[in-house]
């Protein structure tokens, strides 16, 4: 497969019979891809069997299991796609004071592990989390008011929270880049706001609005440490779970590995019709249609304000409160058995002096930064290519360095566990099979920062330079990487969070066996040790942190 891809995919631009040097050097990603993504996958298909296959999707349960994950999915996405609209004109036409704090939020959720999500929920809006807390004692009752997590409810409101800025982001670029000429024209015409809206705005957005719902719908049918933690049992389960029940607990390999091709193919298919969408809606503006013109906060009508500051809050308190609750928790420990709480470090003493919280913390760092050392490289060479037209085919290309978003990380886990079966010395050595897996994770965020941070340049600079006699290398070195300094600080700190907080591969691949920070925090949070939980959760917060300021700080590519 690789020998192809290099045969089929590199250009005929060759010098005397040679490739260019932009052409050799897409090797390198190509064969990133191939090892340690497509290969591990494809180990998984040889403990499937045609009649296997089918007997898994015509098992009642499974289909049952697979009609769930659909259901889950659909209402999580419409959720979020209800409350990121009004977030989207709001930061789309609206100019007001902290708006770039707001928009800087917006962006919290995609360097935070699913895992630091479910904790902060459960704290949040557990039978004895904060909510319930302060219901209790202005309703004067012992009784629990709310009782959601562990049901429907917590798996929706977990998604919605964590992916509800997908569709404020992509909605709110599209609204600002839609233009106004075509408003003032209807507005001319004698059309009033409604049909102004429908006619002329929503067609333009709706591009933007599926390929957001489409984005969405994959994290959410993919989702496996919110439905593990919140589910709280079967009637619960998705794929994702299943696979990693079968895989690890029951040895089913030969029905993990059906459900894992079944869920794979649907993913594809769905990261395919998003980059198809997402293009569309991208190329469905003008860069001489001028922006809409942002209004004043203070313009708007009384009860309209209200609404925005009610909608700013709301979001503002989904985003922070349960990240809040996990940092006042872990400062906190029980005056003995049934004692209230008080300020303790007890729980920051045991994560830092006991071995197996030292090894998670070690073991995240390096898994993290060797990550990062494979896959920047790689993205940037692909990207280039691809924006560049360096190589045949650049749309397949692009589409091809996007398939492990559309491939769960519990399938590429399972990959690897495969493959170690096959080879001892892969068995013996999982810690840089982890590596691999979280480097291949994180490469379909990178090769996208990277491909809007390369699109952004600038050409003329570049053909000026070719013009002084620069070659490809000089002309990339001193004018295109400089200007990539952003996209790089952006790819780095998104390949670092995704792997600080990776759970999935890491725990089907090695069963827990090599601790790490997000390993940790699941463990405590299995045995009810909220307080450790929360310290490691706070840790893992303060590194997420640090790299969404970097973001934030010296970034500015869209991922999406």
């Amino acid at each position: 497969m690789l020998n192809y891809s290099a045969e089929k995919i590199l250009p005929a631009q060759r010098a005397g019979g040679r490739y260019s040097a932009s052409s050799i050097l897409f090797l390198f990603p190509v064969s990133v891809l191939g090892v340690f993504f497509i290969f591990p996958v494809l180990s998984i298909f040889r403990n499937i069997t045609f009649a296997g296959f089918i007997d898994t999707l015509q098992n009642p349960y499974y289909r049952s299991i697979i009609s769930f994950t659909f259901l889950q999915a659909a209402v999580s996405t419409l959720s979020a796609i209800l409350i990121g609209l009004p977030g989207a004109w709001l930061m789309s036409h609206l100019e007001f004071r902290g708006k770039r704090l707001v928009n800087s939020l917006t962006t919290l959720p995609f360097v935070l592990p699913s895992v630091l999500v479910v904790l902060g929920f459960v704290l949040c809006f557990g039978n004895s989390g904060v909510i319930n807390s302060l219901l209790m004692k202005l309703l004067n009752t012992d009784k629990t008011p709310l009782r959601i997590l562990y049901s429907f409810k917590a798996i929706i409101m977990a998604h919605t929270f964590y992916n509800f800025p997908i569709c404020l982001r992509l909605v709110s670029s599209a609204w600002s880049q839609s233009g106004k000429s075509r408003i003032e024209a209807a507005q001319i015409l004698g059309a009033g706001p409604v049909r102004i809206f429908r006619t002329v705005t929503l067609p333009v957005l709706m591009p933007a609005i599926i390929a957001a719902a489409s984005l969405i719908f994959i994290f959410c049918f993919m989702s496996f440490a919110v439905i593990l933690v919140l589910g709280g049992g079967p009637s619960f389960s998705t794929i994702e779970v299943e696979i990693y029940r079968l895989a690890r607990i029951s040895i089913d390999l030969e029905a993990a590995a059906s459900l894992a091709l079944a869920g794979a193919v649907i993913t594809a298919l769905l990261t395919y019709f998003y980059i198809k969408l997402q293009k569309k809606s991208a190329a469905g503006f003008s860069n001489d249609e001028a922006p809409i013109a942002l209004r004043k906060f203070g313009c708007l009508s009384r009860p309209a304000r209200l609404l925005m500051l009610l909608y700013l809050l709301l979001i503002s308190l989904l985003i922070i409160g349960p990240l809040l609750a996990v940092a006042i928790r872990s400062f906190q420990s029980r005056a003995g058995w049934s004692g209230g709480l008080v300020f303790s470090l007890n729980a920051y003493k045991s994560a830092f002096s006991g071995r197996i919280a030292g090894s998670a913390i070690k073991n995240s760092l390096i898994f993290a930064f060797s990550s990062v050392l494979i896959s920047i490289p790689a993205g940037i060479i692909a990207a280039y290519a691809s924006v560049r037209k360096k190589i045949r085919f650049p749309e397949f290309s692009e589409t091809m360095f996007m398939l492990p978003m559309g491939v769960s990380a519990v399938v590429i886990g399972l990959g690897y566990y495969s493959l170690s079966s096959i080879i001892p010395s892969a068995s013996e050595n999982r810690a840089v099979l982890i590596i691999f897996a979280h480097s291949v994770i994180a490469l379909p965020f990178v090769v996208r920062t990277f491909t809007t941070g390369i699109q952004r340049i600038n050409v003329s600079l570049i053909e000026a330079s070719q013009t002084l006699g620069a070659g490809f290398a000089a002309t990339f070195i001193r004018i295109e990487l400089p200007l990539l300094k952003g996209s790089i600080i952006s790819a780095a700190a998104f390949a670092f969070c995704i792997s600080a907080g990776e759970i999935n591969a890491a725990l089907i691949l090695s069963d827990g066996a090599i601790p790490t920070i997000p390993i940790a925090i699941y463990r405590l949070i299995s045995s009810y040790n909220f307080f450790g939980a929360c310290a490691m959760g706070t840790l893992l917060m303060f590194i997420c942190g640090l790299a969404f300021y970097l973001i934030d700080r010296f970034g500015g590519s869209d991922i999406f």
